[in-house]
């Protein structure tokens, strides 16, 4: 079983984490098994058309800079390559849609954008961004989260503005058929108009880690379980538990 999670994801079903020794998945109803050949600490973690991106640190035993930058995998998550910003950045929140890349470097707030699939990068500045999240099919549409409330810009993330919200949304998740938020409290709510409007569903319980959206499938990361809606959100039952998170 994978220690300190710091981000999970969902394909077909599969949920894949990415911790502190590597990435891993776990199939409904299955044991976890460790994806990537080296250990490395994955910080960041997005899957594109073909290629899967992170970021973060060497694991014991690896060679490379403290900050891995930009790296990616053409196989599904078992060997990765360096991209880009080796030695230079380390993006803890990273979300992708077609060739562009976002991502909020940890060390000092910074948004990057990428057109051409992490080659080059552009800075567009220290939004006081927590999290990001990119429309699947509209690249330009980014929604963010803050401690004032969410956010929302429409060129790609160089500008933002506030969206009215009932509730603190802190993690977002953008599949095709809703963007899911999660709040500071664990509720869950579902917006199908770039987050203009949110519509509560349910509870996972406890401060919210980490989320990730499929259909009607969600998934939140809450202490050291990962809790599992089937119907969008609305009831959760858990799926993985005595888990480390953050």
């Amino acid at each position: 079983m994978p220690g300190h999670i710091h981000n999970i994801s969902l394909r077909d079903g599969v949920l894949l984490l990415g911790t502190h020794e590597g990435l891993w998945s776990q199939a409904p109803g299955e044991q976890t098994v460790m994806v990537s050949r080296d250990p490395f600490d994955v910080m960041g973690f997005t899957m594109g058309d073909g290629r899967w991106f992170a970021s973060g640190h060497p694991g014991e035993g690896m060679d490379g800079p403290g900050h891995l930058g930009l790296i990616q995998s053409t196989d599904e998550g078992v060997t990765w390559q360096g991209v880009s910003l080796a030695g230079e950045v380390d993006f803890h929140r990273l979300v992708t849609s077609g060739e562009q890349l976002l991502g909020i470097n940890s060390g000092d707030g910074a948004l990057l954008r990428s057109d051409d699939a992490g080659a080059t990068w552009t800075q567009l500045g220290t939004p006081p961004l927590y999290d990001i999240a990119v429309d699947p099919t509209q690249p330009d549409t980014v929604v963010g989260t803050t401690q004032d409330g969410p956010v929302r810009s429409r060129d790609g993330g160089g500008n933002f503005e506030p969206i009215e919200a009932d509730t603190l949304i802190a993690l977002l998740a953008w599949d095709p058929q809703a963007l899911f938020g999660v709040d500071v409290d664990g509720r869950v709510h579902a917006s199908t108009d770039m987050g203009e409007s949110w519509e509560p569903r349910g509870e996972s319980g406890g401060s919210p880690l980490a989320i990730a959206a499929e259909g009607e499938r969600v998934v939140v990361l809450t202490g050291g379980t990962v809790l599992e809606s089937l119907n969008g959100g609305v009831t959760f039952t858990p799926r993985l538990t005595d888990l480390s998170g953050h």
